[in-house]
């Protein structure tokens, strides 16, 4: 102190006064900037952001999907990783919803673009066990990259901490993931048809809880029973109840979601990466690869068959119109020298002949034979592959987009428990019976032709139309997620529609949903050739 007050006085008073006076606001600049905000500058979230390179969609063009400005953009399940920190119980995750949003988003799996599930609206608990009005959720919904949880499905997190902590979701096509430290779980069961008597009839799967690390509020935070004093629990258990929708095809309305079993923090992390399906890099590539080898081998090989149809039954209507040109010729020539008998002998022998060629009949069945086959031997793979995989890019091939998006469907409405009877050319409910089984074998050898197969792919989008109308579980595709709410992106993908609406009026708040573009139509095998110049084949 004695050399500080000797340097004092011998600087000069008026700058001495001059610097004081500099230090001092500088002080109150720093105190005012930190007391009013107390977060991490948006430069230091930015810094700890990890921004995801675009790997799974960097393919050949018919596959690949690329932003306005013709960027590739990233898949946020696959381009993405956990980052799991087991011993700080840390973990990456892609936010699809943030806290407080008026709009419920989902990830759509195989274009890997978000999009706009439903609008959210205040309702009643449908279990009467919250007074209070239930709406928006007051925390944050994410998926965790490269893992499914026990029903297949991206495992779900929760996370708590205010929206301004939160990164924003891509950047010109490229996803960002979200940080967050797991201080639990619990288990979220569906119930399709309430009250589902027995347990096992309830769908259960795991959801992670975490707290956004960045966030002060929840600095100290690292179990539930912590997280519980600092939020308003009662309300995370209602919405969690209500918010995924309820059962209103019915005369009352019936629930449909229950949350049970709260689960530590280590033990849900262990959990969700045992009983679930990690990704490995390895699985990944060698998904991709193998999906796109099915998806080029069914677009040609349905090229070959209609081509090989369209030549067979040009031949057979050839054939016949020769045929008929030298019976012509024949019947001229018996008539000048009355020759009837042999006429009739050599008219019948013709018609032997052209009636004999069964190769030439059965190649008009081309597509029954080969659906049937690719069914029996690649259906299974190509069930798994649509729902990871995109199969086609619209922009570089449309036909090939409407085409698989037909076939999709199709295995869809079988996904829905429906089945497609031949001799009956209609899709019929296929429920499970009391001994495990269902009602109609799926392996069972069908006996279709080529026109039952293509009434099947004209009914399908009826059918799926049909089970939308009635809130019953199904798919509606997506071309270009628009509207009040919307995402804004180019899907042209089938999302799945567990049929749950809301507690509210939420319709009135959206555009009317279409299921299926009206202008676009199955393109027959079968029926192409008979409404063209071979109206005489049959």
């Amino acid at each position: 102190m004695n050399y500080l007050l000797q340097y004092c006085q011998r600087v000069n008073r008026p700058l001495l006064k001059s610097l004081l006076l500099l230090c001092s606001a500088i002080f109150l600049v720093c105190l005012a900037s930190c007391s009013s905000d107390p977060r991490p500058s948006t430069i230091e979230l930015k810094a700890k952001s990890v921004l995801a390179e675009p790997v799974w969609f960097n393919a050949p063009e018919r596959f690949t999907l690329r932003t306005d400005m013709h960027d590739i953009v990233t898949h946020p399940f696959f381009d993405l990783t956990a980052f799991r920190t087991k011993d700080s119980m840390d973990l990456s995750y892609f936010l699809t919803t943030p806290v407080g949003s008026a709009h419920q988003y989902d990830l759509d799996m195989v274009s890997g673009q978000l999009y706009r599930k439903r609008t959210y609206c205040e309702q009643k608990d449908i279990w009467e066990s919250f007074s209070e009005k239930i709406n928006r959720p007051n925390f944050s919904i994410g998926i965790i990259p490269r893992l499914l949880d026990q029903t297949s499905e991206p495992q779900m997190v929760w996370v708590f901490g205010d929206k301004d902590y939160l990164f924003d979701s891509e950047d010109k096509g490229r996803s960002q993931s979200q940080r967050t430290r797991i201080v639990g779980g619990f288990v979220l069961q569906f119930c399709n048809d309430y009250p589902c008597r027995t347990y096992q009839s309830w769908l259960s799967r795991l959801v992670l809880v975490g707290v956004n690390s960045f966030d002060p509020k929840f600095k100290n935070v690292s179990t539930l029973k912590e997280l519980k004093g600092k939020v308003n629990w009662p309300y995370v258990k209602a919405f969690a109840q209500n918010g995924w929708g309820r059962t209103t095809s019915s005369t009352v309305p019936e629930p449909a979601y229950r949350m049970v079993g709260e689960v530590e923090a280590e033990k849900a992390l262990d959990f969700a990466f045992k009983s679930g399906h990690s990704f490995t890099f390895d699985e990944i590539n060698s998904l991709r690869k193998n999906c796109f080898y099915l998806y080029d081998y069914l677009w040609r090989s349905q090229e070959k068959v209609r081509k090989n149809m369209m030549s067979k039954a040009q031949e057979a209507s050839d054939k016949l119109a020769k045929e008929i040109k030298r019976a012509n010729e024949r019947m001229k020539a018996m008539q000048d020298f009355k020759m009837n008998t042999v006429f009739s002998s050599s008219i019948e022998k013709d018609l032997r002949s052209s009636e004999g060629s069964r190769e030439e009949q059965s190649a008009l069945v081309d597509f029954k034979r080969f659906f049937l086959n690719f069914y029996s031997n690649y259906g299974e793979r190509f069930r798994t592959c649509t729902k990871f995989v995109r199969p086609a890019n619209h922009k570089e091939n449309s036909d090939r987009a409407w085409f698989f998006a037909f076939m999709t469907n199709w295995f869809h409405l079988e996904d829905l428990d429906y089945y497609y009877m031949c001799p009956r050319r209609s899709w019929l409910k296929n429920p499970r019976l009391t001994s495990g089984k269902r009602r109609f074998d799926l392996k069972e050898k069908r006996q279709c032709s080529s026109l039952d197969l293509d009434e099947s792919f004209e009914q399908s989008v009826t059918v799926m139309a049909s089970l939308a109308g009635a809130d019953k579980p199904h798919y509606r595709f997506v071309e270009y997620d628009y509207g009040i709410g919307g995402s804004h992106k180019e899907l042209y993908s089938w999302v799945p529609d567990n049929g749950k609406k809301l507690g509210c009026n939420a319709r009135s708040l959206e555009e009317k949903v279409v299921l299926f573009p009206e202008d676009v139509e199955w393109k027959d095998f079968f029926k192409n050739i008979k409404r063209g110049r071979f109206d005489t084949i049959r």
